[in-house]
This record gives structure tokens, C-alpha cells and sequence, in this order.
């Protein structure tokens, strides 16, 4: 994640490290995904290894309920390793699998009746912690809190949008896959409104 001192128009690209390092990843991920549509059991693990935290506290966020969060991970996960043969293939596990976690996540919520905590009127949850205080000499306690504060603030869709480009490092048009715009630039005008709003209440 970029140093919250930084926040800048993501229109600037701002992000640039974080792609490159996605990158490297991205491509490990497209072998271990053909190795695992290959019917490899090693390769499963390792994606189930690499990726159900990150799914976790995303799911988390999305749903606010801990039990159904890994519920739909192990369902997921279930689904994938019986259909993984007929899946397509994937330069991103993880966009993959959020993708596909989101989706089962607003079922499972649509089944009770109850709604999503990424709509605008319930929060979607972004702390900044007190361990990437500590990581960032520059950014004080004080400075944190005012942030966290400043984060409640925004509607549920803009920390979504936040969390996906700031924590997550995801370009703009997987950030409006998995938010349902049909124009990218629907992404990055989000980003910025959140960011314009950030500034405001932080000065």
C-alpha cells in the first residue's frame, strides 16, 4: 500500500510498484493455475495456502460475519478443485478468487434477506493498523487515528474502492470488474472522489 501521505489523484498512477510486484506474481500464478487445472494436488495447496487469508479478510470485510466468510472460502475452494478442468485460465489467482468470493458472498447474504456490508449505507471496514504504523516511521499514531477517523466517513462503496487499489494493488479495470461498472473510468472517478474527500476531512 502506498504511504497514506501520499495520497494523490490516482489518475497520476501513483501505484506503479505495486504493478510491477503484481506482476511477478501474476506470473507464477498463470503456471501454478495450468498445474492445477492439470490435476495437480501440490498445486492446489499452494493456492489454498497463498491466498485464504487474503480471501479471509476480504470476505470479512465484505460480510462482517466471520463464520459465513469461511463457509463460502471452503465452498469455494470445494467448487474449484471438483470443476478445476473446465475452469478458463487466470494470469491473477487472487482476482480470481475474489471474484469469485464476492459472487458467493452477495448469495449467501441475498439468501437471509440481508444486505451486503459494501453498500453505501453499511461501511466496508479499512483500519489502518497499528503494525503499518509502526512500519511507517512517517506516518505517526496520531496521524493514523486521524485517518481511521476520516475513513469512516466514506460510504461504503469508496473504502471498497480504496481497499482494492490501495491494500490490494489491483489496475483499474479489475477494481470495476469486481465492483459491476461497465467503463473503467467509473474506477478511477470513484478512487478519486474517495481520495478528494480524504483530503478534506485530513486537513
Amino acid at each position: 500500500m502506498n504511504k497514506p501521505k501520499n495520497y494523490t489523484d490516482p489518475k497520476q498512477g501513483k501505484h506503479n510498484n505495486l504493478q510491477n510486484s503484481e506482476l511477478a506474481v501474476n506470473e507464477k500464478d498463470a503456471d501454478l493455475w495450468i498445474q492445477f487445472k492439470q490435476g495437480s494436488e501440490t498445486a492446489f495447496i499452494k493456492i489454498y495456502e497463498r491466498y485464504y487469508d487474503q480471501l479471509f479478510n476480504y470476505g470479512l470485510r465484505l460480510s462482517g460475519q466471520p463464520q459465513l466468510t469461511e463457509d463460502c472460502i471452503q465452498d469455494l475452494f470445494i467448487q474449484i478443485r471438483l470443476k478445476r478442468s473446465g475452469l478458463g485460465n487466470t494470469d491473477s489467482i487472487k482476482f480470481y478468487l475474489m471474484k469469485c468470493l464476492k459472487r458467493k458472498l452477495i448469495r449467501e447474504m441475498g439468501k437471509s434477506k440481508k444486505t451486503i456490508a459494501f453498500k453505501d449505507h453499511e461501511p466496508f471496514q479499512i483500519i489502518y493498523s497499528h503494525e503499518q504504523v509502526m512500519i511507517d516511521q512517517q506516518f505517526h499514531e496520531e496521524q493514523a487515528n486521524q485517518l481511521n477517523q476520516a475513513l469512516k466517513k466514506l460510504s461504503g462503496r469508496k473504502k471498497e474502492a480504496l481497499y482494492y487499489f490501495y491494500f490490494e494493488g489491483l489496475p483499474y479495470h479489475q477494481i470495476s470488474e469486481l465492483m459491476g461498472f461497465s467503463h473503467v473510468k467509473s474506477a478511477r472517478n470513484l478512487i478519486y472522489q474517495a481520495i478528494s474527500t480524504l483530503k478534506l476531512v485530513l486537513r
